[in-house]
């Protein structure tokens, strides 16, 4: 802390001398911020190691669903349907034809040459199906009229088109349900509305879907055809050509879980990526460096527990080991520690003939396979009471403690530098006092000397 006007009343650099102590001072909190910095990365390589791991649990935890193993896949030929199984379909094949598609019911009134004259006002009932409802019309206009039906949720809309003619405006309503069940009727107290809407043209009619499956005939409300085959749902996009069908093949779906098993080992193999990264030292001699967890005991824990888990034997019901599976520990050197499909063809089989067994080796009854055990052994290491939990919460008091250090020491260094500057300006004040005594005394001494 540079005093500039320090030292005048002296003549000594005390500025100078006051700055040099101060940073003398400072060493002091040179330690226990080297201190805090590397509890710091620690800290922050704790929790890379926390994220990866978690990526590594999700994964696992795919493969421990039991659900994963039940699924099925569709496969369908051209675009008259779409299809989805869920775990209660069955493997299958079925023919398929779509003769027609389910539609909602449209009407459209006569023309009128203006939508703001007045047709008429009271209440006008809309039934829908089994649905009725009463409208209040108050604006007896084409548009006031559209209004109040779009809303009262009446289950049908209404619009106004421009059909070009002498009288152009007309009152379209269209159903929002369709089938041949979803037919619209009106009826009015006012006699002028009532003839408009019981003089309505029918534009399109409502009709259900009609298809036919391995050549049973179906019907169905709606274009969304549900339990037409077990377990799969059809939505019905357009009709198929005279004579021509649509082929559905439903299959069990071994891609969703052979996708799984090279996303499980993607993830360990990124979780081993991620230790090497803040584990591995580098340089060498006076430039050698640590990483932030070079030597970190916790980190050893972790690798050996999930290798330990994935190396020993499973009561799988008929698959025991990853590598019958077609996945194993590498051989090379320079992927060492990492996961490899070493064998796609035996996992390609697994899926096809021994699904229950690859659901067993992963998952078991849910707590004993593979996967089951990683994703129960991941869960303990992150919690309060383990390696990396424990590790992250000792690590963080311990940032606290260095941070009320620092403090403390900034605190005494602010004093001792006060105290200083105090001092420095008494011994600036004395010294300055000596000189103007010493300057007078010469000044007597001179004119005595003259005097005589």
């Amino acid at each position: 802390m540079a005093i500039e006007s320090l030292g005048v009343g002296s003549n000594l650099n005390l500025s100078s001398l006051l700055d040099g102590l101060e940073k003398s001072e400072k060493t002091k909190l040179q330690p226990i911020t080297a201190k805090l910095s590397s509890t710091n990365a620690k800290l922050s390589a704790f929790g890379q190691l926390q994220n990866s791991l978690e990526s590594f649990q999700t994964a696992a935890q795919k493969l421990n669903d039991s659900k994963l193993y039940q699924g099925f896949a569709t496969q369908v030929s051209g675009s008259a349907l779409t299809a989805k199984a869920d775990s209660t379909a069955a493997a299958g094949s079925y023919d398929i034809q779509v003769n027609s598609l389910a539609t909602a019911e449209s009407r459209a009134t006569a023309g009128r040459a203006d939508t703001d004259s007045i047709v008429g006002t009271g209440q006008l009932t809309i039934n829908l199906g089994s649905k009725s409802t009463d409208i209040d019309i108050t604006d007896g206009s084409l548009s006031g009229i559209r209004d109040a039906i779009n809303k009262a949720d009446a289950g049908v809309t209404a619009s106004i088109i421009n059909d070009g003619s002498g009288t152009p405006y007309r009152l379209v309503l269209n159903s929002q349900t369709t089938g041949a069940a979803s037919t619209m009727s009106f009826d009015s107290t006012n006699s002028d509305l009532k003839s408009l809407f019981s003089g309505a043209e029918t534009t399109v009619t409502a009709q259900d879907a009609s298809i036919t499956v391995n050549g049973l005939a179906i019907t169905s409300s709606t274009n969304t055809v549900k339990e037409a085959i077990q377990g799969v749902t059809l939505d019905l996009a357009e009709t198929t050509a005279a004579g021509a069908s649509t082929k559905l093949t439903v299959n069990q779906d071994t891609d969703s879980v052979k996708t799984a098993v090279k996303d499980f080992v993607t993830a360990y193999n990124n979780l081993a990526d991620k230790i090497t990264s803040l584990t591995k030292p580098t340089g060498e001699g006076d430039s050698f460096r640590g990483a932030a967890l070079t030597g970190n005991s916790n980190v050893r824990s972790v690798q050996s527990t999930l290798r330990n888990i994935m190396s020993s034997a499973v009561d799988g019901g008929g698959m025991n080991y990853l590598f019958e599976a077609g996945v194993s520990f590498s051989k090379d050197l320079t992927k060492s520690g990492k996961l490899e499909i070493t064998d796609e063809a035996k996992l390609d089989k697994a899926l096809s003939s021994n699904l229950d067994g690859m659901k067993g080796l992963f998952s078991g009854d849910g707590t004993n396979g593979i996967a089951s055990r990683l994703d129960s052994s991941i869960k303990q290491m992150l919690s309060d009471n383990g390696v990396v939990g424990s590790a992250q919460t000792g690590l963080k008091s311990s940032v606290e403690s260095l941070k009320d250090r620092s403090a403390k020491m900034q605190d005494s260094i602010s004093t001792t530098m006060e105290r200083y500057k105090k001092q420095f300006q008494q011994l600036d004040s004395l010294m300055s006092q000596l000189n103007n005594t010493q300057s007078y005394l010469a000044q007597q001494l001179d004119a005595l000397n003259k005097a005589s």
